[in-house]
C-alpha cells in the first residue's frame, strides 16, 4: 500500500539515487587528462606599424582514450616571458583518441613589443614561448579543460 511514510521515504531517497546516477556516469566517463599543445610554426598575414596579424599553427597532444571535440579554444600567447596576444579559436574541430591534431589561430600582436622580443634574442636564433589557454569540448559532461605548452620558436 502506498502511504504517506512510504512516499516520504522514496522523496528522501531520489536525491541519493541521483548521487549514485551521476558517481557511475562519470565512473563510465572517466576523468579527461589535459591536453599538450607545442607551437609549430608562425606565419605573418600582414599589419602596420602598431599591430601585426599573425596565424599561429599549433599542435596538439590528446592523452586520453576518448576523442576530443573542440568547440572552442581560448589562449594566451608569451614570447620570453612577455604577454603578447591572446583570443579565441573560431573553427571546431576534433583531435583523434590517443592521437594527434593541429589548428590555426589568427592572433593580433603589438608589433613593436614582438620586434622589440625578436630583436633581443637574434644572436640566439631562438625564442623561448608559452601557450596557456582552455579547451571548450564540444558535448560531454566536462568542463573546459585547462592546457599549456611552452619551448623554443626558431627566429630563422
Amino acid at each position: 500500500m502506498y502511504t504517506f511514510a512510504t512516499r516520504h521515504r522514496a522523496a528522501r531517497a531520489l536525491p541519493l539515487a541521483a548521487l549514485a546516477l551521476l558517481a557511475g556516469c562519470s565512473a563510465m566517463l572517466g576523468r579527461y587528462e589535459a591536453p599538450s599543445v607545442q607551437v609549430q610554426g608562425v606565419q605573418m598575414l600582414g599589419g602596420d606599424l602598431r599591430h601585426q596579424r599573425l596565424r599561429v599553427h599549433l599542435a596538439i597532444d590528446n592523452p586520453n582514450k576518448r576523442a576530443l571535440s573542440v568547440s572552442t579554444v581560448t589562449y594566451q600567447v608569451a614570447l620570453a616571458g612577455t604577454p603578447l596576444a591572446s583570443g579565441q579559436s573560431g573553427a571546431p574541430f576534433s583531435v583523434p583518441a590517443s592521437g594527434q591534431g593541429s589548428f590555426d589561430l589568427d592572433v593580433e600582436a603589438d608589433f613593436a613589443e614582438a620586434l622589440r622580443i625578436v630583436g633581443e634574442h637574434l644572436r640566439e636564433g631562438k625564442v623561448d614561448y608559452q601557450v596557456v589557454g582552455r579547451v571548450k569540448l564540444a558535448s560531454g559532461w566536462m568542463p573546459e579543460l585547462p592546457f599549456t605548452g611552452h619551448g623554443q620558436l626558431p627566429l630563422f
